[in-house]
């Protein structure tokens, strides 16, 4: 694995989440009629800003309440597979204008084994940040961007239960997604450290899990 500890010393988990979107942008378009009078160039001014400030910041989809679930599965992380269990009970909320909360009061730890040793990640604090997408093709993808309130960290221990390292805080971070109604996954598109690996699915709280296919790791 490389750099190691590093890997070791900061992990964090797909958070935030953080997490996103289904069918497109939502971002909609604004216009105005056109005008021979000059008088009317304010009023056109004025409808277009209304609308750029009502429409929808992020693909609705995404919008509402969600909760990690509990992950087992291989995924490569450092050149290495990884095998990861645990990590649910955090609560996405997030809002039409991209705003995220994570609650993390009820988190389990997540447990990872890397080349035969076993490690584990906790999350404490709460975080706040927002949310941007965009869809390339057949490909969508998020940007999280932790706020100056966010004070949610992870922390990372070794098979002794003893913390490596300081606790580490959130980051901004992209990654591939996936949404469909009562579901969503997400993988970084770029992971430095183990805990980065998996994909993290997530559910919602009134809706009822979907067939989508999760994100390919990348």
């Amino acid at each position: 694995m490389k750099d190691l500890t590093r890997a070791r010393s900061a992990m964090v988990l797909g958070l935030v989440i953080a997490l996103l979107a289904s069918t497109g942008i939502a971002l909609a378009a604004c216009g105005g009629s056109s005008t021979t009078s000059p008088a009317a160039t304010p009023a056109v001014t004025a409808t277009s800003a209304a609308s750029a400030t009502t429409a929808a910041a992020v693909d609705p989809c995404l919008v509402g309440t969600w909760t990690t679930v509990g992950e087992n599965q291989n995924s490569p992380a450092d050149d290495e597979q990884i095998t990861y269990t645990g990590g649910n009970g955090e609560v996405f909320t997030i809002d039409a204008q991209g705003g995220v909360t994570i609650d993390t009061h009820a988190a389990q730890k997540v447990v990872f084994v890397s080349a035969g040793e076993t490690f584990s990640a906790t999350v404490a604090g709460t975080g706040h940040g927002t949310l941007t997408t965009s869809t390339i093709g057949s490909k969508r993808s998020f940007q999280f961007e932790a706020s100056a309130a966010d004070t949610r960290t992870t922390h990372s221990l070794g098979s002794d239960g003893v913390e490596l390292g300081p606790p580490r805080p959130d980051t901004a971070f992209t990654a591939s997604y996936t949404c469909a109604p009562g579901r969503f996954t997400f993988y970084k598109t770029q992971v430095d450290y183990m805990i980065d690996g998996p994909i993290v699915e997530l559910t919602s709280r009134s809706g009822t899990a979907s067939s989508t296919a999760n994100p390919a790791p990348s």
